[in-house]
């Protein structure tokens, strides 16, 4: 089931590029024993993006902050949504695909944000499984740069007085300290008691680490350099109106994390410095 909101002027689809994500996922749904299902990635992998995923792991890029990312979302969403919240907001929502394959309730609400073009895009490669949406999905083209978004996703039914599931999937790399400030500042002003906030973030020290320098100057050369790093991701988050529990990928190997399966040593190479982190609204 799927509502869409989108501006009058429609923008062109998304390169193929924007889903390399998707193809992380279909390599370890793949595996004989995967940390993270997603059956549904594979649709998402195109020839282009595959080979973007290629030169991108070549570079030193690594796999586990894209599936542990997705597995820690999946549990705390599925929890989330067990205690009775309803309303799910995710941003710069490229390849995610848990609106298709989590087993949502019927009376769950799932906005998707991105760029114009970018949803459509995901929409077309997932025709084939529409009719595996059990919630009602609602599609929204919206530049979360710009800060008219928030009133775009009241205008699409979003409703402010009701907790929300908030899901920032792989954006922070890419925003500015100031951007995400402001990004925080109206998810907070959008939230009522009880939301939860699942948001990820590379470390500072990913920025340091010498291992990471090829992959760096890689991104960069693509016109999608990696900016924003965190030296305690909690406690920002916490300043920020939010009580969070924060876990570095080698905290979660250690099994910091008493509700989440620890991942394995090969999602979690030593320079693979990661946030993970779920929040919920302190008043």
């Amino acid at each position: 089931m799927t509502d869409t909101a989108r501006p009058d002027d429609k923008s062109e689809a998304v390169k193929e590029t924007s889903f390399i994500t998707a193809v992380i996922r279909a390599m370890e749904n793949d595996l004989p024993d995967p940390y993270l299902v997603d059956r549904h990635a594979t649709l998402l992998s195109t020839p282009r993006s595959k080979t973007m995923a290629e030169e991108a792991l070549a570079a030193g890029g690594t796999v586990g902050s894209v599936i542990v990312r997705g597995r820690f979302g999946d549990l705390a969403l599925t929890e989330a949504v067990a205690e009775g919240i309803t309303q799910v907001v995710c941003l710069a929502a490229g390849s995610d695909t848990r609106a298709w394959r989590l087993p949502l309730p019927e009376s769950t609400r799932f906005f998707e944000v991105d760029l114009p073009g970018q949803l459509e895009a995901k929409e077309e490669l997932l025709a084939s499984v529409e009719d595996q949406l059990t919630c009602r999905r609602v599609s929204l083209s919206a530049d979360l740069r710009d800060e008219t978004w928030p009133r775009q996703l009241e205008a699409a039914g979003y409703e402010p007085d009701k907790p929300t599931v908030w899901i920032i999937e792989g954006l922070l790399p890419y925003l500015q300290l100031d951007h995400f400030t402001r990004l925080i500042a109206n998810v907070t002003k959008l939230s009522s008691r009880g939301s939860v906030l699942l948001i990820d973030a590379p470390h500072a020290e990913f920025y340091r680490d010498p291992v990471n320098e090829k992959f760096l100057a890689f991104m960069k050369s693509r016109g999608s350099a990696f900016q924003l790093g965190l030296e305690d991701f909690g406690t920002f988050l916490g300043q920020r109106g939010w009580q969070a529990e924060a876990y570095t990928l080698r905290q979660l190997s250690e099994g910091a994390c008493t509700w989440l399966p620890a991942p394995p040593e090969r999602l979690c190479p030593s320079h693979d410095h990661h946030w993970v982190a779920r929040a919920h609204l302190a008043s």
